[in-house]
């Protein structure tokens, strides 16, 4: 049976905790602050911490205690936004693994009165990564990803406008026997977007990336040419889709890539405290663009391909309580061609790997919350080649969280 750990070092976050509770309750009626300063508590136990195959899978409990700090200010037609969290997590039995994780977001959303928008926006973050892969050594190999990204809109009034952009992120590993994964990435986009009727958006748009791994050589080039569509009938019910023809071109990994990718999404909100998103996408890892953040997405090296299906649902139970449930589904086709080297034939796998979570959150006070969350998942392999490029675990993780903010 696993311990928690002593109570005693949490004393100064127990009353910082109680401290920002009681100012959050007393200034209930105050307006609300731009910023926002708050600390928070969480426990965790994990049945499999390094993702291994289920006879050799280790356990812990890990205690994560927190600072969030953050901003949200209006500057004329401007909104400037910023956060900060960070933890401190400590292993009770598993100590190599203790670090501190952080998450760095700021973002500026400008617009001019001769229609011209757009954001600025960056990103730092470090943390352990949840790649199986990553974590196959057993060591403290801590992923770290700086993003930049600026988009800029025409348009507005008129039934078309056009949008351009670019993005840069950077991804390296702490430990040395990952690094051949570390890469660089830069993408520019482009675009132009018509409303033929109402509750109805088409667009059509240009993609390049060039993604370089520099402790291997290799470097890929892909462009996208994107077709999608936004459906509002008006309802309840929203519809996303995205279709892309997709081609990478690599350096000397015979691994390129002629082939169509893209999304689904639908989004049902039948009442104010109920709603469901369902989203089926397929992309490769290479250069994949988030069109929501603007930034470009860091997958495992190793994939190729990879098909995911999503469900989730949030339900406000009352005005204090809420829900919320997801589920999803995810293929991967993997090979090592990109890290492997020259003269070394690749080996090739897929898995397979199911999620189901599900989490209930109680706001004790306007600026308190408390809340609990559990996770089942479990991965299926089928691979080809002496190297192992992903293994089957099930894992069970579940945990309770404090959080008090002061505004």
């Amino acid at each position: 049976m696993t311990t928690l750990p002593a109570l005693n070092p949490l004393r100064p976050l127990v009353t910082t905790l109680v401290g920002l509770a009681c100012l959050s309750a007393g200034g209930a009626g105050a307006q609300t602050s731009p910023y926002y300063l708050g600390a928070s508590q969480r426990f965790t136990h994990n049945s499999n911490v390094f993702l291994a195959q289920d006879a050799t899978a280790k356990s812990d409990t890990i205690s994560s205690t927190g600072l969030r700090v953050g901003l949200v200010q209006p500057i004329s037609r401007q909104r400037l936004s910023a956060s900060l969290s960070a933890n401190v997590n400590r292993y009770s039995s598993l100590d190599a693994l203790n670090n501190t994780d952080y998450a760095l977001d700021t973002r500026l959303d400008w617009e001019t009165v001769d229609r011209l928008s757009g954001n600025v926006a960056f990103s730092s973050r470090e943390s352990l990564p949840a790649d199986a892969a990553a974590l196959s050594a057993g060591q403290r190999n801590l992923l770290k990803v700086n993003s930049a990204s600026v988009q800029a809109n025409l348009g507005g009034v008129t039934m078309w406008s056009f949008d351009a952009g670019a993005a840069v992120s950077r991804a390296s590993y702490s430990e040395a026997v990952y690094a051949r994964n570390n890469t660089n990435q830069t993408s520019i986009n482009a675009g132009v977007r018509v409303t033929p009727a109402s509750g109805l958006t088409l667009r059509t748009g240009l993609r390049h990336a060039n993604v370089s791994y520099p402790n291997t050589g290799n470097d890929v080039r892909r462009n996208d040419l994107d077709f999608s569509a936004t459906v509002n009938p008006g309802g309840a019910s929203v519809f996303t889709s995205r279709v892309s023809l997709t081609r990478e071109n690599h350096s000397f990994a015979d691994r390129n890539v002629n082939n169509w990718t893209g999304a689904l999404g639908w989004n049902w909100k039948p009442s104010g405290k109920l709603s469901t998103s369902l989203s089926l996408s397929r992309d490769s890892s290479n250069g994949s663009y988030d069109f929501t953040s603007g930034t470009i997405n860091v997958g495992a090296s190793n994939s190729t391909v990879a098909t995911t299906l999503g469900l989730t649902t949030q339900w406000e139970v009352t005005s204090k309580i809420g829900l919320t449930g997801n589920l999803s589904h995810s293929r991967r086709s993997l090979d090592n061609a990109l890290t492997v080297g020259t003269g070394v034939a690749p080996s090739t796998a897929s898995d397979s790997t199911n999620s189901l979570g599900l989490s209930v959150q109680y706001a004790v006070l306007r600026n308190v919350d408390l809340g609990c969350s559990v996770t089942w998942s479990d991965r299926s392999v089928s691979s080809s080649g002496v190297t192992v490029l992903s293994t089957p675990y099930s894992a069970t993780t579940y945990g309770c969280f404090g959080q008090a903010l002061l505004r």
